[in-house]
Parts: C-alpha cells; sequence; structure tokens
C-alpha cells in the first residue's frame, strides 16, 4: 500500500513536471509571429480533426485491462505563397534557405485564362514534438525549424515540369485528358491518399534541380481539383482556392519522392490554416464538400494578407496502453488548449 501511494505521488510530480516544461516552451512559441502548433490546437475543429477515439482493450501477458487510442497528429505545413514571400519569416534558418534562392515565378499570378503560379514549401509543425509526443502514440515530428522541401529548389523543372514527363501514369491519362478529369471527379466523394512508399531522410530542403527524371510516383494523376502532373508551380483552375489545392498536393508528393525530407502516410488528412480555419478533409475531396468545411477566401476580408496559402498534414497513430493514460490524455489535452487560447 505504501508503494502504491509513493509511485502516485511520484508520478503526480512527472505530470506536473512535465506541465511546467510544456507551458514554458509554449511561451517561446507564443512569441513567434510564424505559424506552430498552436496556430492548430487553437483553431475551432481542432478536436474534431484529432478525432480522439478511446476504448477498453486487452493488453500484456497475462491479460490485463487496458485502452486502445487511435488520433491523428499533425506532421508539416505546407505554404502556398508568391516569390519570396513565406509564413516562417521569423524562423532564422527557413529565412537563409529563402534568401539564397532566386524565384522563378511571380507572385500569385493569374491570367485572363484561369492560370495561378505559386512556389509552394513544406515544413515541421514547430513545437509538434514536445506536445503531441507525450500523448500515448506520439509519433510527431521533431522541430528543425527549415523548409524540409523547397519549390525553389526545383529551379526550371518547377516552371517546366519537364522531369514528370515521362510519369508512366501521366503519359498514359494525358492521350485522353477529358477522361482523366472525369475520373477525378469520381474519386472526389472520398479523395485519395496514397503512401508514397519512399524513405523519409529527415533533413533540411537542398537543391534538387539537377535531376533530369522524377522517380516515380504513387499520387494520383487525376484528382477533383484538377490534373496534378507534370508537378509545375502553375495551374489552370477556375479558381485560385483550388489552384492553391493543387500546389500543395504537389509539393506533398515532391517533399517525399523526390527530396525524400517530408513523411507520406496512408490515410492523410488535410487542413487549411490560412486564410481561414477549416474542418480536416482528405486530398482530393471534391471542391463543393470542402466549401462545407470552410475551405475557402472568407478569412481575408479581415486579415488584410495577400494572397498566400498554408495547409496542415496530419497522420493517423494508434496505440494501446494501460488505464491511466486515458485520464492523462484528457488532461493533457485541456492543458494544451489552455496553453494555446492567448495566441493571436
Amino acid at each position: 500500500m505504501g508503494y502504491q501511494r509513493k509511485k502516485y505521488k511520484y508520478s503526480q510530480i512527472t505530470v506536473w513536471l512535465l506541465l511546467g516544461v510544456t507551458l514554458t516552451l509554449y511561451k517561446q512559441s507564443i512569441a513567434l509571429a510564424s505559424p506552430t502548433v498552436c496556430s492548430i490546437i487553437k483553431a475551432p475543429s481542432f478536436r474534431s480533426c484529432l478525432g480522439m477515439s478511446i476504448s477498453p482493450s486487452m493488453c500484456g501477458f497475462p491479460p490485463r485491462p487496458c485502452m486502445h487510442f487511435s488520433y491523428l497528429v499533425p506532421q508539416y505545413y505546407t505554404e502556398v505563397t508568391g516569390t519570396k514571400q513565406t509564413f516562417f519569416k521569423d524562423l532564422p534558418p527557413a529565412q537563409s534557405q529563402l534568401q539564397a534562392t532566386e524565384g522563378f515565378l511571380p507572385i500569385a499570378v493569374e491570367d485572363d485564362e484561369g492560370a495561378f503560379s505559386y512556389h509552394g514549401r513544406t515544413i515541421n509543425v514547430p513545437f509538434a514534438a514536445m506536445t503531441f509526443n507525450e500523448l500515448p502514440c506520439g509519433g510527431a515530428m521533431w522541430d528543425r525549424f527549415c523548409f524540409s522541401s523547397m519549390s525553389e529548389h526545383l529551379g526550371r523543372l518547377w516552371k517546366t515540369g519537364e522531369a514528370d514527363l515521362l510519369q508512366p501514369a501521366f503519359m498514359a491519362w494525358s492521350l485522353s485528358p477529358k477522361a482523366c478529369l472525369i475520373k477525378g471527379a469520381l474519386s472526389g466523394a472520398t479523395g485519395e491518399s496514397r503512401p508514397s512508399g519512399y524513405p523519409n531522410i529527415g533533413m533540411c530542403s537542398v537543391d534538387r534541380s539537377m535531376v533530369t527524371i522524377f522517380p516515380p510516383s504513387s499520387a494520383p494523376v487525376c484528382s477533383a481539383w484538377g490534373i496534378n502532373f507534370p508537378r509545375t508551380g502553375t495551374v489552370t483552375s477556375s479558381d485560385q482556392t483550388t489552384a492553391s489545392l493543387v500546389i500543395a498536393s504537389r509539393m506533398k508528393s515532391l517533399g517525399s519522392e523526390v527530396f525524400q525530407s517530408v513523411p507520406s502516410n496512408a490515410g492523410e488528412k488535410m487542413q487549411m490554416i490560412f486564410p481561414q480555419s477549416s474542418s480536416c478533409f482528405s486530398e482530393g475531396q471534391n471542391i463543393g464538400l470542402l466549401r462545407l468545411k470552410r475551405v475557402n477566401e472568407m478569412g481575408r476580408l479581415w486579415s488584410g494578407k495577400s494572397r498566400n496559402y498554408l495547409y496542415a498534414t496530419w497522420k493517423r497513430v494508434s496505440c494501446t496502453r494501460d488505464i491511466p493514460w486515458a485520464y492523462f490524455t484528457k488532461m493533457w489535452l485541456g492543458v494544451l488548449e489552455g496553453a494555446c487560447s492567448g495566441r493571436e
């Protein structure tokens, strides 16, 4: 009995130490103007995107009562912006990367035929590991504060798409673009999220402009957002929001397959963070359904910011843990929401 009380006391001390450390680190994240994990946690749809499911289970040997956890964890941001513009200008490593490159495309160009041109970049969600890895299943990526993939590092390839022209699936569908659009529309009810199968090296973005042919891609050629290949920075679309989704999708696959610094998992979800926070959705899901999830331009009416976009990608994790983890998880989520509530 004394041992159990002592063990419980030490558990309490551990919890409060973790809370103290996390709150201190959150003060640092609040001081940043760049988006952090708080930008996700304070969003109205945080709990629905998290999708926390806790159910009774058995574990160990001999078997004992446990709890099964299943939920989503934010992995990285994908920004879609004009030349030299970024949401992460106060992160020195990211800003240094951007200053060392030259943009090949003008800022968010729109012409009479509905062509939109952007740059795309991915970056691990700042401070996600120190928060989500305290939940039972972990799964968050550690901070690097640098871009893990940058369209600027593709050089002319981001403008011409020449390294994608020999993709087998693209060559097949390019013979019948109308059929491709029909196929994409049919897949729009659920969307398509395919793991690439390439390793995640976990490094900062480096120059890839010398690549002549991109490796085979598992990304769908035809989606409800449009034809995804060749993966260039220009999209012909009915509106700029849909165009930004295509650019984000292209950077997700390029980051995994060409840069090999962006993870790719089955069942991923995306979420618009700017110009406004949306609910989570599947990649390639019908744009009409996304409008109901607040994926639109309404947030610009009071933001006063230029035509840039920010999306978060989530992955699903699951595990089985002892029963006390259920209580700790609920408490931890409340602490995170409280710590982020003051972030503007």
